[in-house]
């Protein structure tokens, strides 16, 4: 029988290992070992006990005590449980094969007896990362290359029936409790020990290689023309119904105050201001920049010398890269932050700047440093760098301006003031939610052509591979360190070499399983192309796998282990069943498109009644109001159609037979082929965002759960509107608290959960009613539809 003094050691034994496992988790190694080095007295059946016992391997390992991490897989090599033997044979294999002093003698001398040498404990210290990956010894056999696909006009390349064989890099374990919209579990999951260890390949790089082929710039070309287009109409409208709607105001209201009014016209000057404001913008673009991200983020020159103490392949890239294409160097500069940021801006590449961040330089090696220089160079050869400038200054006014008020009036106490401040505040953000979707296909288009200009430069697809990685796992810590996504990487995501929604979810379950099948869902998805068109980038998974094929062009092993890579087309068919479901997805929005097209059919009716004197149909043909209602009726009908199959019924009964603490990596990586199909989820986490009249509509809510990061979609009963209403409990009120949320998690080029409930461990609770206020929205789209048909 157990004493009570044994059961309080025992139970401090315990809380010792939590305290481990979280300083392990905090990368505090040498407190985490000496924490964890009580495990080794105790039996490692339990789960706990065996996962200290293997972080306190990898711990030695970070802190060059290889003999002690040996020892410790050695003694897991002895668990009862089959995959902790199996990552224990794994570790030390890793471990040997890195440290050959570890190895058994041929006199069978246990390894255990034999000092580590200090050239040996050296050669460990130079092959650690950074990032906290443990490398692999050596890459896999080479295997022959592969078609690249005819994305954005790629030619492909030399083709080849052999696939690469798949990954035997360990999975996450973990269960996962996920309820699915049309079949609820009752049971609950039982949970296994999390034994997946994230690993790089490292994989090289060419020597010597030739250039991938030609491209065909003429459909960037079109894009940029299309957008300069889009843009200029977007900002000429937007003035001219200001102005409009101000002279109209005045000649309705001066007239009652007893002024007299002389009647302007309408602002046609709009037209040729518009024109002059774009080309000053245009011209003066790196010096606006310059002060804006000089004044809010504290941009500073970078050296080259200083560039050279972290990247000197970067130093000899730049002027290879100027006399190759007859210009002067870019200017650099350095941004003091952690998060790893890389972007452009400049009318002409004479005049640009590239700047990065001083965590992309901390936190990325010599070769990605270059690599991702390489990108920013890219945009420069393609010339996509001056619009994509115009469009992020424009940008920033609208977004400046709820940045600067919304921070004022967080700092108020004064009702008034701090209402005046969330009007304005909410304006400004949905101003620039607006406007920044009218570059987004040049946006995301420009990304291949960045990504294969980088890899022709630097022969380096894997080391852009590890880059981009690293960046979304630097991007997730970064907002899990400052508890909210900063200004400068929403602001400025339109030029960063990743999205950086992407990053956090990415980057965030990096440590909790294997990313290749997340990455396989985003380059197989048939609905990939449709599922980011609101998406300022490609999908990365798309994006990667394309890296993985030049590095077979290359004869390179790929740094990802595909399941597969295509071979020739990349470019899928949809089925019958499947154009069905993408209906039915985008129902309200091709319900606007059905709407145009019946108003264009009415209007050829009208027009064919008009030579026949038939007044019941010839009044289509000179009536615009069909025009301009009837795509409302068609988002309302829309709306109605998808609205039960996108909210399916969430049932106390099925959520009280949950488990709190759900998988959100195991339930991302079961995600559904389209977010209409959703998995209804209750998650347990830390609210993350930004506070008070910052989030009032809800813009910036994550959640950080165990196994990686979600975002939050919450709304009120009315929308946006309702947001800003005075209420018990925002969203935003529980940042910083652990909640329980309820929703329906969805999966595009990210993942999110469109909450139903967040409850705190406080009780307090903040309800969402994305239904009702679909259902709101479907009405008040039809009676605009109505009202103007009937012009009134």
């Amino acid at each position: 029988m157990t004493s009570p003094q044994s059961s309080t050691n025992s139970a401090a034994d315990l809380t010792d290992l939590e305290a481990g496992l979280a300083a392990f988790k905090q990368e505090d190694y040498s407190t985490a070992a000496l924490l964890l080095e009580t495990s080794l007295s105790m039996a490692a059946d339990q789960p706990l006990i065996a996962r200290a016992q293997m972080a306190l391997a990898i711990a030695y390992e970070r802190l060059d005590e290889t003999m002690q991490a040996a020892q410790v897989c050695q003694q897991l090599q002895n668990n009862s449980s089959e995959q902790v033997q199996t990552w224990a044979n794994r570790t030390l294999d890793t471990l040997t094969k890195r440290h050959p002093h570890l190895a058994p003698q041929p006199n069978n001398i246990p390894v255990t007896l034999e000092e580590p040498r200090f050239s040996d404990l050296k050669a460990s210290e130079s092959s650690m990362d950074l990032s906290g990956f443990v490398p692999l010894p050596s890459p896999p056999p080479v295997k022959p290359s592969v078609a690249i696909p005819s994305t954005t006009g790629f030619i492909s390349l030399n083709t080849s029936s052999e696939q690469s064989a798949p990954a035997s890099l360990p999975a996450d374990s973990a269960s996962t409790s996920v309820l699915p919209s049309a079949a609820h579990t009752d049971a609950p999951v039982k949970r296994s020990v999390n034994l997946y260890q994230p690993t790089w390949r490292n994989a090289g790089r060419a020597k010597h290689w030739k250039p991938l082929g030609k491209v065909k710039w003429l459909q960037l070309a079109i894009i940029q023309i299309l957008t300069a287009i889009a843009l200029y109409v977007g900002i000429q409208q937007m003035l001219y119904w200001v102005f409009a709607s101000y002279s109209t105001m005045l000649i309705k209201l001066l007239p009652r105050l007893g002024f007299s009014v002389v009647q302007s016209g309408a602002p046609n000057w709009t037209l040729s201001f518009t024109a002059v404001l774009l080309l000053v913008v245009l011209a003066g673009s790196r010096w606006i920049l310059d002060g804006l991200l000089t004044i809010l983020y504290g941009l500073q020159p970078l050296t080259l010398p200083k560039l050279a103490g972290y990247s000197p392949e970067t130093i000899q890239l730049l002027p290879r890269f100027c006399r190759q294409n007859g210009i002067s160097p870019p200017a650099l500069g350095i941004l003091p932050t952690q998060a790893p940021i890389a972007f452009t801006y400049g009318a002409m590449p004479a005049i640009s700047r590239i700047v990065v961040s001083q965590g992309l330089l901390d936190q990325l090696a010599d070769d990605e440093i270059a690599a991702i220089y390489a990108n920013e160079l890219g945009h420069l050869a393609n010339w996509d760098v001056p619009l994509m400038s115009v469009a992020i200054v424009m940008l920033q006014i609208p977004y400046t301006l709820y940045q600067v008020v919304a921070d004022w009036g967080s700092q108020k106490t004064a009702a008034t003031s701090r209402a005046s401040a969330s009007l304005i505040a909410a304006f400004s953000y949905g101003l620039y939610w607006v406007l920044h979707w009218i570059p987004l296909w040049l946006s995301r288009q420009r990304v291949y052509y960045g990504d294969r200009v980088a890899t022709d430069l630097t022969g380096n697809p894997n080391g852009y591979t590890r880059a981009l990685l690293k960046i979304a796992i630097g991007t997730a810590k970064d907002v899990q360190h400052q508890k909210q996504t900063s200004y400068l990487l929403e602001g400025f995501d339109l030029l960063m070499p990743l999205n950086y929604r992407t990053a956090i979810s990415l980057g965030s379950f990096h440590p909790h399983l294997s990313i290749e099948p997340l990455l396989q869902w985003d380059s197989t998805n048939p609905y990939r192309q449709w599922l980011a068109i609101n998406s300022s980038h490609p999908p990365i998974g798309d994006r990667l796998q394309l890296l993985s094929l030049y590095a077979r062009h290359w004869q390179l092993d790929p740094e990802l282990n595909w399941q597969s890579l295509p071979s020739k087309s990349r470019q899928p068919t949809l089925s019958g069943r499947q154009w069905r479901s993408l209906l039915l997805q985008g129902a309200p929005y091709f319900g606007i498109g059905l709407g145009l097209l019946i108003a264009c059919l009415l209007f050829l009716v009208g027009w064919i009644g008009k030579p026949l004197n038939l007044e019941v149909i010839s009044w289509m043909a000179s009536d615009r109001t069909l025009l301009r209602g009837l795509p409302f009726v068609g988002f309302c009908i829309g709306t109605i159609i998808r609205i039960n199959s996108f909210f399916p019924e969430i049932r106390p009964s099925s959520l009280k037979a949950s488990t709190p603490n759900l998988s959100l990596a195991d339930a991302t990586q079961q995600a559904t082929l389209l977010p209409i199909n959703s998995q209804i989820v209750r998650l347990e986490g830390r609210v993350l965002g930004r506070a008070a009249i910052n989030n009032h509509l809800n813009q910036d809510l994550l959640l950080d759960t165990a196994t990686g990061i979600v975002s939050l979609h919450c709304t009120s009963r009315f929308g946006f509107l309702g947001d800003l209403f005075p209420k018990a409990t925002r969203p935003a009120d529980l940042i910083n608290q652990t909640v329980v949320a309820t929703g329906w998690l969805r999966r595009g080029t990210t993942s999110w959960l469109d909450v139903d409930t967040l409850q705190s461990s406080s009780g307090r609770t903040s309800q969402s009613a994305h239904p009702v206020w679909s259902t709101v929205a479907g009405a008040i789209a039809a009676l605009v539809g109505i009202l103007t048909i009937l012009n009134m």
